[in-house]
C-alpha cells in the first residue's frame, strides 16, 4: 500500500464522516415512508477501490454473504437503517440516491444541497484517484 493511497483513504474517510449527518438528514425524511427497498445487496457489494481504501486505513473488509440475491435487501440493513458507519460502506452505497431522495435534496436547503453535492464530487474524484494508485 502506497503512502498516497493512505492519504487518499484518509481524505475519503474524513469526507464520508463529515457528509454523513447531512445525508442522514435527507434519508431520515425520505426512507421510512418508502415502499421499495432501494438499499439492495448490489449497492452493498465491495469493489476493488472500496477494498483498497479500507486496507489503506488498516481496516478489515467486512465479510459478505455471497449467497444473497443482488436484488434483495442489503444484509447491512437494520430497523434504523444501515448498521455500518458510512465510511465503511461500499462507495456505491453512499452514491446511490433514489428519485425521491434526489428530489428532497434539490427541494431542500440550497446551500446544504450544494455542500453535499460538492462533497460527493470531491469523494468521486478521490475515489477515481485511488483506482490509479
Amino acid at each position: 500500500m502506497t503512502e498516497k493511497c493512505t492519504i487518499i483513504a484518509l481524505q475519503l474517510k474524513r469526507l464520508l464522516i463529515e457528509s454523513s449527518p447531512m445525508i442522514e438528514e435527507y434519508t431520515a425524511a425520505i426512507c421510512p415512508g418508502c415502499s421499495d427497498v432501494c438499499c439492495r445487496q448490489k449497492h452493498g457489494t465491495f469493489r476493488e477501490n472500496d477494498i483498497l481504501c479500507l486496507r489503506a486505513l488498516g481496516v478489515e473488509v467486512p465479510k459478505r454473504d455471497q449467497g444473497r440475491p443482488l436484488d434483495g435487501p442489503c444484509e447491512w440493513m437494520g430497523p434504523g437503517g444501515c448498521v455500518q458507519p458510512r465510511w465503511m460502506r461500499p462507495f456505491k452505497c453512499t452514491w446511490y440516491f433514489c428519485e425521491p431522495l434526489l428530489a428532497a435534496l434539490n427541494e431542500g436547503h440550497p446551500r446544504k444541497a450544494r455542500r453535499v453535492s460538492a462533497m460527493l464530487q470531491e469523494m468521486a474524484d478521490l475515489y477515481g484517484e485511488l483506482g490509479k494508485e
